[in-house]
């Protein structure tokens, strides 16, 4: 397993308006994370770097403590960093069977270790089969085998998901995080589904516009989100803005306090399901009408109610019902963040 550490690191398109960076994050040797958000904001380009598919403009990257890029100079070729990398599309080629794709990128590769490596991902009675006759499931299983077959000591994967069918991804999502607990691997993986990046991974780099919003555990992120962003991104929270009221904020529910310092025009009231609870009407209340009912997946009822134009969901009983007016209050100290 090895270490990766990011510094000052920026890519711009020639003639582009994109640009990533600078970055500056450490990936633990034997780590497993997730590279979150939106599509657009830099994820797949950052992996092409760490892995030295793309040059950086400025800015280092090292894996073990060995820099093996700086600046738009490549110290270390992309096959000299024992990288294994998943495209997003699979990447496979047409005319070669799943044991020929072991053995391109792995000379001298025996029948027995294919073979081995092919069961480990459940292929073995797949071996004789080119990419045109497997599954989109069984094709993202070899693109990993493939990965793999070179013994890596980091793993990267591009949305690795992205093709498998939905009752499919919670599997391949398991071997995933089998495979690299197994081999002791550095695991980075890029995806914009939340739900993804918690099964495979334990931390998260959250990037928004080319930019690290933050970074943290994933429990941590879940729970105690640092931006606005964050906490719509992977919690799903409802940001609802602030107006500044003196040294406090005017929200629906009243006016609360904001961080010292801060300043309400830059920050958001960011609502979690299970934030709010439905009280009868008082002053900390705010009136809002149930647009919407449904479950959240682990047998909880929420509501979808309407305040200042955007659905807020909150927890409720088999009495609501769809068009009742509702009190609520926050049941937990309001989260005031910035937009992030």
């Amino acid at each position: 397993m090895q270490s990766v550490e990011v510094e000052q690191l920026e890519f711009r398109h020639r003639g582009g308006d994109f640009r990533l960076g600078p970055l500056d994050f450490h990936l633990a040797a034997g780590s497993r994370t997730a590279l979150v958000g939106p599509s657009g904001c830099g994820k797949s380009t950052l992996l092409r770097l760490l892995a030295g598919l793309e040059k950086a403009t400025t800015g280092t990257v090292s894996i073990g403590g060995r820099v093996v890029s700086e600046g738009g100079t490549e110290r270390v070729s992309p096959a000299d960093r024992r990288i294994g990398f998943v495209f997003q599309d699979g990447a496979l080629w047409p005319h070669l069977d799943a044991i020929g794709h072991l053995r391109f990128v792995q000379r001298g590769l025996s029948d027995a270790d294919a073979l081995a490596l092919l069961q480990r991902v459940g292929l073995a009675d797949r071996a004789r089969h080119r990419p045109a006759a497997l599954s989109g499931g069984e094709a993202q299983r070899l693109s990993l085998a493939r990965a793999l077959a070179h013994d890596p000591e980091i793993l990267l994967l591009d949305e690795p998901l992205g093709a498998v069918d939905v009752h499919l991804r919670d599997e391949l999502a398991l071997l995933v995080a089998d495979l690299a607990r197994d081999r002791a691997l550095t695991l980075v993986v890029v995806t914009h589904d939340r739900d993804e990046a918690l099964a495979m991974a334990d931390d998260l780099l959250v990037l928004r516009q080319g930019a690290l919003v933050e970074r943290g555990s994933a429990a941590d992120l879940l729970s105690t989100p640092g931006t606005g962003f964050t906490a719509s991104f992977l919690s799903r929270a409802v940001c609802l803005p602030l107006a500044p009221e003196g040294g406090r904020a005017a929200t629906p529910f009243g006016a609360i306090d904001v961080p010292a310092g801060a300043d309400a025009n830059s920050h958001v009231l960011a609502v979690l399901p299970g934030d709010l609870e439905i009280v009868s009407s008082g002053e900390s209340a705010a009136e809002a009408e149930v647009r919407h009912l449904r479950s959240d997946g682990f047998g909880r009822r929420l509501a979808a109610v309407s305040v200042h134009g955007q659905l807020v969901p909150v927890l409720c009983g088999p009495d609501v019902a769809i068009g009742d007016r509702l009190a609520l209050r926050f049941r937990i100290p309001p989260r005031v963040l910035p937009h992030g």
